[in-house]
């Protein structure tokens, strides 16, 4: 596929007219970041730690909501079979008569 056959980077036409290549993105070489201080760097793994402490409890409470609906889904099977038996035990009941009354 070539999406991007015609794409051309900002600043592509000014490096290549003065002869200059442009950096290659991803070269494996280790660029260390610029313009963050160590105060901004602890803040943001702080706030990060924060994050993923608040996804991990929040994992507790989905598990908790699929094993209430679980629960209710059972006892509502449970309701249903015990209805079915009544129901089957009435129809019994009901033939019985019937049969008496011949």
């Amino acid at each position: 596929m070539q999406l991007f056959e015609d794409f051309e980077p900002e600043g592509a036409d000014a490096a290549g007219a003065a002869g200059e290549q442009a950096p290659a993105l991803g070269g494996g070489e280790y660029e260390p970041v610029e313009g963050r201080d160590r105060q901004s760097i602890e803040c943001q793994r702080a706030c990060e730690s924060v994050a993923a402490k608040k996804t991990a409890s929040d994992y507790s409470h989905i598990v908790w909501a699929y094993g209430i609906i679980w629960a209710l889904f059972c006892g509502y099977g449970i309701l249903m079979w015990r209805r079915a038996q009544r129901l089957a035990a009435d129809v019994e009941a009901l033939r019985r008569r019937i049969d008496n009354g011949k």
